[in-house]
């Protein structure tokens, strides 16, 4: 490991501080209330240049932006992967002085203003005791001044994962956890490694350790418009599924009707193009599914209800929910397995719900109709603690 003071010039350090970059990615920072980081680059200037070719002896041919990032709290203990070629260092320059200290390999550090360190990749690190005081870093990146960093961080969002904003913790270890309540995870598409990016990862699974991973929650959900099949004044009633709230009575396929316990809403960002992918709407056409009332738009994770599978969606299922799932004496057919329904092709973002109803055990979840078809509904304990969307009621 070795430390350098005084990197940059009196004027580099203003200057960076002054770049609107720097002032909107401390903007959102100060929205987490005591733990949170936000990665933004910024465009290199000479100086810059000179500073970081002379001083530390980085390799800046063809470099035209540089990797900045704020922190809130402190870091667990983690290895540093990424960038895009073979390197050998971590590379990071504190811009302003903060509480604690920085570890590692096991020996601590002051963190302080225009202090840069560089060490040994693979050397594990963290930061204890550094409080709730902001703290801004050029870097980390490596001798190529590509940005590096853990091995897997968590967001709420895709887009949050896609943009690394709003950050729920980071990871030192390649097994995949429960954070902020979800236990299910997708791998957003700047991900580094090479584990597939079109699977669901549970609690436990191990990803490929060869490289970064940036994940987000996993959810099946109903497109805005849904019709659900509901008792409305004692009579069976198809409701847009906007309009439903707790308490209303929805009917099952097995065990009559029952109220509902929580409504939620989120959104859903839809590609135009064709590729069958879990995170994205389908379209379950009358065509396609005679017992529908209309057409049905679903996210590809979201089940159909069926009484068997072929080995093919057998095969599928399992790749990317790990193991087959029943509700109802039904076997849950996600949509972007079931070969009837088709990628919708509508780019844009799009409102998206979902519910759960009464259930002795909140893991438990019904089989119930939308649009006339036999789907799944979400369990209680998956939607109040385990999602990104925003209860409603």
């Amino acid at each position: 490991m070795q430390s350098f003071t005084q990197v940059l010039s009196e004027e580099d350090i203003t200057y960076l501080n002054s770049l609107p970059e720097v002032i909107i990615a401390r903007e959102k920072l100060n929205a987490y209330p005591s733990h949170g980081q936000v990665y933004f680059s910024i465009t290199l200037t000479d100086s810059l240049r000179t500073a970081l070719q002379i001083r530390l002896g980085l390799n800046m041919t063809g470099v035209s932006h540089i990797p900045m990032r704020w922190i809130k709290g402190d870091t667990t203990p983690h290895v540093d992967v990424g960038g895009q070629r073979g390197w050998e260092n971590t590379y990071l320059i504190y811009m302003n002085d903060s509480p604690g200290t920085l570890v590692l390999d096991g020996n601590t550090y002051p963190i302080e203003a225009n202090t840069a360190f560089v060490f040994n990749e693979g050397m594990p690190h963290s930061t204890q005791d550094t409080g709730s005081i902001p703290r801004l870093l050029l870097g980390p990146m490596n001798e190529y001044a590509q940005p590096v960093g853990s091995p897997l961080t968590y967001y709420p969002t895709e887009a949050d994962a896609s943009n690394n904003t709003n950050e729920i913790t980071t990871s030192g270890s390649y097994t995949v956890g429960t954070f902020g309540g979800y236990s299910y995870w997708r791998l957003a598409s700047n991900s580094t490694g090479t584990s597939s990016q079109a699977i669901v990862y549970p609690d436990g699974s191990v990803l490929n350790a060869d490289g970064g991973y940036n994940l987000y929650p996993a959810l099946p959900c109903f497109m805005e418009g849904t019709k659900i099949l509901c008792e409305v004044d004692g009579v069976d009633t198809y409701v847009p599924i906007e309009h439903i709230v707790p308490g209303t009575r929805v009917k099952t396929a097995r065990d009559g009707y029952k109220k509902v316990e929580i409504i939620a809403k989120g959104s859903i960002q839809n590609p135009g193009t064709p590729e069958r992918i879990e995170n994205r709407l389908y379209k379950c056409s009358r065509e396609r599914y005679p017992e529908l009332t209309e057409d049905l738009y679903i996210t590809g994770g979201h089940s159909i209800l069926v009484n068997s599978l072929t080995d093919v969606q057998r095969e599928e299922t399992v790749k990317i929910l790990g193991k087959i799932f029943v509700t109802d004496s039904k076997y849950r057919l996600i949509a972007c397995v079931d070969e009837r329904a088709e990628p919708w092709t509508s780019e844009g973002a799009y409102p998206i719900w979902h519910f759960a109803l009464e259930h002795a055990d909140d893991g438990m979840n019904y089989g119930v109709y939308a649009n006339g078809l036999l789907v799944e509904t979400c369990a209680i304990r998956t939607l109040r603690s385990k999602t990104n969307m925003t209860i409603i009621g």
